[in-house]
Parts: C-alpha cells; structure tokens; sequence
C-alpha cells in the first residue's frame, strides 16, 4: 500500500523517506492506535491509526519517541529503514502482582468477584471487544445492581466514543494527512471534511487507513479541481 501511496506524492517519497511501522501491545501483541511518535532529530511527530501504523520522515541515526497515556514511553534509534515493530508496555503492569484473598474483594457497598485474566492475574483484565477478541489495555469490573452496571457501561461507552472522536480528529488533522497526500490548503480542508470516518468506520476491524486514504483519494480526484479547491465546496456538493 506504501507503494500505492508513493504513487500520489510522486518523487517527494524519496526525497523525505519516509519509514514506518507497526505499534502493538507487549503482552497481547494486539495493534495500538493513537500512539504519538516523534522524531527527536527532527521534530516532526505522527500518530498511530487503529491498526497501530504509522509512516514518518525519517533517517538514519534518528530517534524516535513513542508516547501513550497508557503505555511506558520507549525510544528507537533507527540503524536501517527496514519496517519496524515496537512494542510497548503497560504503565500499570505492576497491578498484575495484587493478591486477592477469598472469593471476592469486598469495597463499601461494591463487591469485585475474583475473575482470571489471560495471564492468571486475579485483579487484572485485559479489554475486549463486543467479540471477546483483546484490544489492549486493563478493566477492572465492579458488581453492585443491573441498573448501576447499566449506567457504568453507558457512562464508559461514551468515554470510549470521545476518546474515539479526539483519536479520529488527530489522525485526520491536516497535519497528519498533508504527510501522506499531495494536497494543501482548502483542497485539503475539503478532503478531510468529505471524508473524515464516523466511529463505526474507524474503529471497524478491516479499516485501514492507508487503503482508506487510496481509495478516498482516487474519488476525490474525480471531482473538478475548482470545486475541490473551492472555499464554498460544502455549497457546491449539496447541489
């Protein structure tokens, strides 16, 4: 796909080398989206999309600076520009080593019934989606009443949803994207506006942003220049 794209930016490929990667979970292997990754040499910075890829200018002799909320920050000097895999590990991985006595943690009203996460731990688990598979990161689960637990999953699904959104807002920031199309400026705008991805889309597992943009592209082009470049292009698609 990285040849696809080079297609797009014609000779500019070259000429800023651009290196990438994949980002997981060093537990789960599982992708990490939403990691930031900078060059320290450089400056210039990026962030992971939902399948833990990432594209940056890059040299050798660089360092690379990976950062996350929830993970340890790790470094990479980069020897070659071969694809690289990072992984990265939980900042609160040491919960792991809590002990449980009982059946069940008794907090206040609330109760915590003993359960086993993937790596035997009796205090920890990690997150899954609606399927069952991991996608990283630690829950903890608390039983008091249905409606409680109702509101509690409710209250977390839209923590999760914004959390999505502000994800979603900085992978498709012109920023992020001028580093992998040839297009600036209000043509720019216009894209992102055309074709930032919903929620569902995004967080969907066969989205790749790659592909996505490709394909995106290739349609975007199809529209006359003028109105792709145009300040009024909202005005002018819902003719």
């Amino acid at each position: 796909m990285l040849i696809t794209l080079c297609g797009f930016i014609s000779q500019g490929c070259i000429a800023q080398q651009k290196f990438g990667g994949q980002i997981y979970e060093n537990h789960t292997h599982i992708p990490l989206g939403g990691i930031v990754v900078e060059n320290l040499n450089s400056h210039d910075r990026t962030t992971s999309d939902v399948n833990g890829m990432f594209i940056i200018d890059a040299k050798i002799n660089d360092l690379l600076l990976f950062t996350s909320i929830a993970y340890a920050n790790d470094t990479v000097y980069i020897t070659n520009l071969n694809y690289l895999k990072v992984f990265l590990t939980l900042k609160n991985k040491d919960l792991d080593e809590v002990k449980v006595t009982g059946e069940e943690l008794k907090t206040g009203k609330l109760s915590a019934p003993v359960e086993t996460g993937p790596l035997g731990s009796h205090s920890v688990l990690y997150q899954t989606d609606g399927a069952g598979n991991y996608i990283g990161g630690v829950k903890f689960m608390l039983n008091d009443s249905k409606g409680y637990q109702n509101k509690k999953l409710k209250k977390e699904q839209i923590g999760i949803d914004e959390a999505t959104k502000d994800q979603i807002v900085k992978v498709f920031s012109p920023d992020n994207i001028q580093h992998y199309l040839p297009i600036r400026g209000q043509e720019l705008t216009n894209f992102i506006i055309l074709y930032i991805p919903d929620i569902k889309t995004y967080t969907s597992s066969s989205f790749n942003l790659i592909l996505y943009l490709s394909n995106s592209y290739k349609e975007f082009c199809n529209i006359p220049i003028d109105k792709r470049q145009s300040a009024d292009f909202l005005k002018i698609s819902s003719k």
